[in-house]
């Protein structure tokens, strides 16, 4: 949350207190890391009592472990689950992959589960948590009795080894993960930069207002505790609310003044659009709010934005659009939501200095923009999750840089979270646009100099 101090260093030093709003940041969204869940079933007759351990990836990815005893062998097993994609209240995680048997040997009258879950909601959203089990096997179903169901956060795992050692090996990347995966801190000249960020969200609108707020918040909380884990300089400005304005975003881009050491990371979330004639690949920012202002004096290029910001020759500047790229008039859609678990935060986790400084302290000067949607398609989100880019994005660096398996490229990063939300658009009904089936399609434009 911006505190009020850091209202007053923004007023100083970026915007007078006349023109900016310097808005505090509701704790209604948090950051999700990968989760886990520890779930046991009793035996029934036919079955024997499975014991689950399940990582949910803030991407989407589910790896399931099943631990078993069964005449006199102790098995364990892996297997990949899938969002069903079933309704929007009841989703379940399904078989994706064929199990992958690690210890005694295969077992071919293994029982699949079906994990059900539930939405829930608290102050942080909605989320699901598994209520249900059903077990399958050959085109046979039964149910399960669900003994127990925990979410486990990284910080009990690290005091519960024993407990992830039914299900992982000591000298697997996961177990090392939780134990001794250690990468060297910052040193003091390293620690000699700031970090800006800017973000531009139309939080007031009627229509995404709700999701700009939740990809708002969401990138700030990411922003604020990993510059605050690696002790480095942040500087955040936010424009939302009745802030939201082309002079405000406009003075707040013209008057940073990164070094040559620093980071810039512009992040904006609202409605995008553009003209017939523009050459860009990258969108246009609407600032309309009503039907009286005109639309070509409230809209900025993004890469226009993107050669301003690159002028100014920060060692790291990355601008990112998550908004339509379509003609005027086109409606925005809403898809499925994610099967996201309870909210977790990136605040316990250990930080992988090792990818922060590729990612954040390259040698090479480097830029990075990206429009979420490619000429001519929309953006897709979801009121309760925000822009699908947004979060398949942040999943993927939250990933890079707290695990010792995530990916250290902004290139790889980027392509990734393309694919993930490429997907997940597939859940929105696009039958004016670019579809399949009449399905959304959206592919981000990216560019990475240099392509590292």
């Amino acid at each position: 949350m911006i505190n009020r101090s850091c209202c007053t260093v923004l007023k100083k030093r970026v915007l007078t207190a006349s023109v900016f709003l310097c808005l505090l940041i509701t704790a209604s969204y948090t950051s999700v890391a990968q989760s886990y869940f520890h779930l046991q079933t009793q035996s029934t007759a036919t079955a024997p009592a499975y014991n689950y351990f399940l990582r949910m990836e803030a991407d989407g990815g589910n790896t399931l472990r099943i631990s078993y005893i069964k005449e006199g062998k102790d098995y364990l097993v892996e297997v990949q689950m899938m969002d069903s994609l079933a309704s929007a209240a009841t989703r379940f995680l399904i078989p994706k992959t064929t199990p992958r048997f690690i210890q005694s040997g295969t077992d071919d009258s293994l029982w699949l589960p079906f994990i059900q879950f539930e939405n829930r909601s608290d102050s942080s959203g909605i989320y699901y948590e598994p209520t249900t089990v059903i077990l399958t096997q050959k085109g046979e179903q039964q149910p399960a009795v669900l003994l127990s169901s925990n979410q486990k956060s990284y910080e009990e795992l690290v005091k519960e080894k024993p407990l992830v050692l039914q299900f992982y090996k000591m000298n697997e990347p996961f177990y090392i993960f939780l134990s001794s995966f250690t990468t060297r801190n910052l040193n003091r000249d390293e620690q000699k930069r700031n970090f800006y960020l800017i973000i531009i969200a139309n939080t007031n609108d009627p229509y995404i207002g709700k999701s700009s707020q939740k990809d708002l918040t969401g990138v700030y909380e990411t922003f604020a505790t990993l510059t605050k884990q690696a002790g480095i300089g942040f500087i955040p400005v936010v424009v939302s609310g009745d802030a939201f304005n082309i002079a405000n975003t406009q003075r707040a881009i013209d008057t940073i003044k990164p070094s040559v050491l620093d980071i810039v990371f512009f992040y904006y979330t609202g409605h995008g659009f553009r003209f017939a004639n523009d050459v860009s690949k990258y969108p246009r920012i609407s600032f309309r709010t009503n039907t009286m202002q005109v639309r070509a004096d409230n809209n900025l290029a993004v890469e226009d934005v993107y050669k301003t910001l690159i002028a100014k020759r920060a060692k790291v500047t990355i601008v990112i659009s998550d908004c339509c790229n379509e003609k005027l008039g086109a409606s925005v859609p809403f898809g499925l939501d994610m099967l996201r678990p309870r909210a977790t935060s990136t605040e316990g986790l250990k930080l992988n200095y090792d990818n922060f400084r590729k990612l954040f302290l390259p040698a090479q000067t480097t830029s990075i923009i990206i429009g979420s949607a490619s000429p001519n398609q929309l953006a897709v989100g979801n009121p309760n999750m925000g822009g699908f880019f947004t979060n398949f994005f942040k999943a993927e660096l939250i990933k890079s840089l707290y695990s010792n398996t995530g990916e250290s490229s902004w290139l790889r990063i980027s392509l990734s979270a393309t694919e993930n939300t490429r997907k997940q658009s597939l859940t929105a009904l696009c039958n004016a646009t670019p579809n399949v089936n009449g399905r959304c399609v959206q592919r981000a434009e990216v560019k990475v100099l240099p392509p590292l």
